[in-house]
């Protein structure tokens, strides 16, 4: 018997690698602009430390679906 439970977790994240591989660009599109825009803020100003902040969660983003990409390819 062939069900929805006879998968794994990463299995049923797989299913979903289009989805993954856009977040995977997306996140890393943006943390190139946002490397590009902290050099030129200024530091200690409000728009350096949002910027910084957005590093740091797409940063996250990019490591998460990477490394799901990266288990579902192998």
């Amino acid at each position: 018997m062939n069900n929805k439970y006879d998968k794994t977790f990463l299995e049923h994240l797989c299913d979903y690698e289009s989805a993954w591989r856009m977040l995977f660009t997306f996140s890393v599109g943006l943390l190139g602009l946002m490397i590009i825009w902290i050099v030129a803020a200024e530091p200690g100003s409000e728009t350096f430390v949002i910027t910084l902040m957005n590093i740091v969660g797409l940063s996250g983003m990019a490591l998460l679906s990477g490394g799901i990409l990266w288990r579902c390819l192998w």
